[in-house]
């Protein structure tokens, strides 16, 4: 791990997803960023266990990551470096974001499992700002997609791995 000198400990997070990304089962695959300043401390890739019927369900099946966030905000508190504020989280899907910080259930998602709903629960209490990140600027896509050396690359030097 490499850490920064400049003395940022705000801890952030990418979410992402590719949707049916496996061609056998539609099953999509999940993957999580966090950092604190600009070095990775925690990651995850992992299929999804349920067919997401839009990118944007994908997207929001991804932010179980949050649970990782919420062991990271305590480790931190218990290290005497609590998180002002909310924590920020990436996601590149505006859909996912709707889902999120809306306290309806709609016909578009009325299936989705309670469990993957502690997202809205985490932005209604003030833990997770959820950021619009167009997809082209999103790191965690290393985690999900095949890319292109250039555009791998440069998600890695985001990710502070060189």
């Amino acid at each position: 791990l490499r850490f920064s000198s400049e003395g940022n400990i705000k801890l952030t997070g990418f979410v992402d997803a590719d949707w049916a990304g496996d061609h056998a089962d539609r099953k999509s695959t999940s993957a999580y960023v966090f950092q604190i300043g600009h070095s990775t401390i925690a990651w995850s890739r992992k299929k999804q266990s349920v067919v997401a019927m839009s990118s944007a369900e994908a997207e929001y099946v991804a932010s179980e990551g949050c649970r990782e966030l919420q062991w990271l905000r305590q480790l931190l508190a218990d290290m005497e470096v609590p998180q002002d504020g909310p924590t920020k989280i990436y996601e590149d899907n505006q859909g996912c974001i709707k889902v999120a910080q809306s306290d309806r259930c709609s016909q578009r998602t009325k299936h989705i499992d309670v469990r993957h709903h502690q997202l809205r629960d985490l932005c209604e209490s003030g833990i997770v700002l959820l950021v619009y990140c167009p997809s082209s600027e999103m790191p965690a896509d290393v985690l999900t997609k095949p890319l292109g050396k250039d555009k791998f690359d440069r998600y890695l030097k985001l990710l502070g791995l060189q």
